[in-house]
């Protein structure tokens, strides 16, 4: 599955171009007259489309709904419409919650992330709303989320179109956005890193499992060439790039997970992922974490930060073993490297009747809520 995956993400590059251009002509083109459909009652929230007729739930006990939420006005491919489904716990009033943005890979639709992740059951227990947004065939052929295109008429516009969403569904159902958080795997994990470091405001943590390293493509192919090898320049300089001119980046705690069986994905990955953050976490940058030995020993420490590389084996002998690697701020784990035993480009601990999910290793949508539970966005 995973080089099945590798070779039609690099034979579609060639495709992505006209399909693109064609998207394009669309936007340009006259308006298309909608079908003809019964009058619905408006929401409060004058951005989302009506409601959807209650699907199968995907895990849970609660209600999942498929939604369409129309973006601001825009000249790229989004075309105005992002679908999503939103999970919402049972038996109580969800005001108040923090609300969990899940962002699927590639060849995923957003039914699918919801179950081979099983966080719907993790949201009726512990309490919180989950979307997930579905990247559209229109845009990209194989549901990829364009972190390798971090500019305003591709990814960035996906991210923003994200944020415009978590935005709306917090004020619609009173959710606490103070908790607001955001996860992805592969191209959903691109996707989430974008999102959240250009939205630092509204995400309180994020979480990236399989992920590639930040601000190295700008392009289908250099995105390809980024998951087999990892970036080939500095880390912190490429992140630093994503930044929109910050002056002053206010943080953002950042949960890292990666299979070392990985062949789509290269694990060198997650070390320069956790470069990036521990060095958008401290400033002035620290020193210490290398490409090639991304995990070991002590960070500088600097403007009274002491972020230590502790390192953990846990559940040990196991099919669920993984070493972790946390950086911390006040005994609080600020960045988490998690790197995972015997797993490939799989959702760590999953439903294995999905693709692109693993029964073995640890639960990763567990260890993605006890690390949001313990960030909250205050100010």
């Amino acid at each position: 599955m995973a080089k099945k995956l590798s070779s039609l993400f690099f034979s579609t590059i060639k495709r992505m171009s006209r399909l693109q251009r064609q998207a394009v002509k669309m936007v340009s083109g006259p308006p298309v007259k909608p079908a003809r459909k019964k009058a619905v009652k408006k929401t409060a929230v004058r951005r989302v489309a009506a409601k959807s007729a209650p699907a199968a739930l995907p895990g849970g006990k609660g209600t999942w709904q498929s939604l369409v939420y129309k973006t601001a006005p825009s000249r790229t491919e989004l075309l105005g419409r992002l679908a999503y489904g939103l999970y919402r716990p049972p038996g109580r009033s969800v005001a108040g919650m923090p609300l969990l943005v899940m962002l699927h890979g590639c060849q995923q639709t957003a039914y699918e992330m919801a179950l081979g992740s099983r966080m719907n059951r993790l949201a009726d227990s512990k309490g919180f709303v989950v979307i997930y947004p579905q990247q559209t065939r229109r845009v990209q052929a194989l549901r990829c989320w364009r972190w390798f295109q971090p500019d305003d008429a591709h990814g960035c516009a996906e991210a923003d179109a994200i944020a415009e969403l978590t935005s709306s569904i917090v004020a619609r159902h009173k959710l606490d956005g103070a908790k607001v958080y955001v996860a992805g795997m592969s191209a959903g994990a691109g996707m989430a890193g974008l999102t959240a470091l250009r939205h630092p405001a509204l995400f309180a943590a994020v979480a990236m499992h399989s992920g590639a390293a930040l601000g190295e493509a700008h392009s289908p192919s250099e995105g390809m060439r980024t998951m087999r090898r990892g970036a080939s320049h500095e880390p912190t300089a490429l992140i630093e790039s994503l930044l929109d001119g910050a002056a002053r980046f206010p943080g953002m705690p950042a949960l890292i997970l990666h299979g070392l069986g990985d062949n789509v994905v290269a694990p060198r990955n997650a070390g320069q992922l956790a470069q990036q953050f521990v060095h958008v976490n401290w400033q002035p940058p620290l020193h210490g974490l290398t490409p090639e030995s991304p995990v070991s020993g002590l960070l500088e420490a600097r403007s009274g930060a002491k972020p230590a590389g502790k390192e953990t084996v846990l559940a040990r002998g196991t099919h669920r073993e993984y070493q972790r690697w946390d950086y911390l701020r006040n005994r609080k784990p600020v960045v988490r490297l998690c790197l995972i035993k015997g797993v490939g480009h799989a959702w760590s601990g999953g439903d294995a009747s999905q693709k692109f999910n693993a029964k073995e290793g640890p639960r990763a949508s567990v260890l993605i809520w006890q690390f949001f539970e313990m960030h909250r966005r205050d100010g």
